[in-house]
């Protein structure tokens, strides 16, 4: 293992001199890439998107969508182990093809994380008024339509979305110690609920594999390229989860070794979020009571409402808080 001091050697030679504490190891460098998926946040987030717009058998999107952007994570692995700086993209650009590029790339990821953060920071409003209604602050303009496209549901997320952004930025603004431990202890905690709720909804099987893989709910029918239009669509919800993995790279500065360890972590963190995720959609639709086995119900209430379906309302409830 590399020493502090030949880290900053290291570091050295881009340029650059040692200013950031060198405290985050393997584990919290996975938890770094890990988190930044986050598994349960984005299936619990977008996975009725995937099953309003093509049914369970969205599914297949998500297969499709691991198997390009794990030809991306081996990539960013490589570039991470002959880049170790802060910065990821920006500096792998910059190293590769030039400062004029880096600038560019440098430019187009802030726009990304400008937008990403609070995309995600939304989810709030996906879990927290099914635990309990005194979240929904604003309230539902029409409940019999779907929640997900009404104007009360965007009002109050952007409201619960705004205290969550201001408390991660209070955290950052402390330091990288608090963030790790907060991380680490988040991403343990995901690792054992989504291990849990896996273990779980096997015990509350109700329809085979083939049915969900066959499963389309019609979405297909409005689509000019037929079902493989929906499923394009219902895409989205996969490529809004498996992404953010480079955040490994993004802390090299304040990693250990940083050449073995970011690219490990980033290695690591997408094929085990991909994993936990297909196994989520899958045997969440399996184990949906007949009854909610439609459209409407997917649609609307997600797999935040599958939990509560198979497991009622108090060990539901217990894994949304986990989420």
């Amino acid at each position: 293992m590399a020493s502090v001091h030949e880290d900053e050697r290291d570091l050295a030679q881009f340029g650059y001199q040692q200013k950031l504490d060198r405290s985050l190891g393997g584990f919290s460098s996975f938890a770094a890439g890990f988190s930044y998926i986050s598994i349960l946040t984005g299936m619990f987030q977008t996975a009725a998107v995937g099953f309003v717009f093509a049914g369970p058998a969205f599914v297949w999107a998500w297969i499709f969508v691991f198997a390009g952007q794990m030809m991306v994570a081996l990539q960013f692995a490589e570039l991470a182990a002959h880049y170790p700086l802060a910065g990821s993209v920006y500096q792998w650009s910059k190293n590769i093809s030039g400062k004029r590029w880096g600038w560019n790339v440098g430019w187009m990821y802030l726009a990304a994380q400008i937008v990403t953060v609070p995309a995600v920071a939304l989810a709030y409003e996906v879990i927290l008024p099914q635990i309990s209604d005194k979240f929904q602050i604003i309230a539902i303009e029409d409940p019999e339509n779907y929640i997900l496209f009404d104007p009360g549901f965007a009002k109050n997320a952007v409201l619960l979305g705004a205290v969550l952004i201001l408390f991660t930025t209070i955290v950052n603004a402390v330091g990288v110690k608090l963030m790790a431990l907060i991380n680490n202890i988040g991403v343990a905690a995901e690792l054992i609920a989504s291990v849990g709720l896996i273990f779980l909804l096997l015990f509350h099987i109700k329809r085979s594999p083939l049915d969900i893989l066959t499963e389309t709910f019609g979405t297909g029918a409005g689509h000019s390229w037929g079902y493989f239009g929906a499923l394009l669509v219902g895409a989205y919800m996969a490529l809004y989860v498996m992404y953010g993995f480079d955040t490994a790279g993004s802390l090299a500065e304040e990693t250990e070794n940083p050449r073995r360890t970011a690219p490990r972590a980033i290695l690591r963190a997408l094929p085990t979020a991909a994993i936990m995720g297909f196994l989520l959609i899958m045997l969440g639709s399996m184990a949906v009571s007949d009854e909610n086995y439609t459209i409407d119900f997917l649609g609307s209430a997600g797999l935040a409402g599958v939990a509560i379906d198979a497991f009622g309302e108090t060990v539901g409830k217990l894994f949304l808080v986990l989420v």
